[in-house]
């Protein structure tokens, strides 16, 4: 696989600031277009939150395999947070959501 590498910075951060910013990984095994639910009570409707998906293999190591992910849409809820994932495998893969939030 080739891929073009586009390069860019990161910008100066907003006037708005968090109390507190918080990480968390959940592990699922899927393939096709699926909603990847993740219960915690760090979770309200109101959470902001964002979403990224990358291939795992067996010992949990990320790499980079020949499927494309994509995450369409991130949903938190009470106690918990919804992902809409396009795995594009034809069968189970394990994948990591790694999981950015804020209160």
């Amino acid at each position: 696989m080739d891929l073009q590498t586009i390069q860019s910075s990161v910008e100066t951060p907003s006037e708005r600031s968090a109390d507190l910013v918080f990480t968390g990984t959940a592990v699922f095994v899927a393939h096709g277009q699926v909603i990847l639910n993740a219960t915690s009570n760090a979770f309200t409707p109101g959470t902001r939150v964002v979403a990224s998906i990358v291939e795992i293999d067996n010992a949990g190591i990320p790499l980079i395999g020949a499927a494309r992910m994509t995450i369409h849409n991130v949903r938190p809820y009470q106690g918990g947070v919804q992902v809409w994932a396009n795995i594009e495998w034809n069968s189970n893969l394990r994948v990591r959501v790694s999981y950015i939030w804020e209160t």
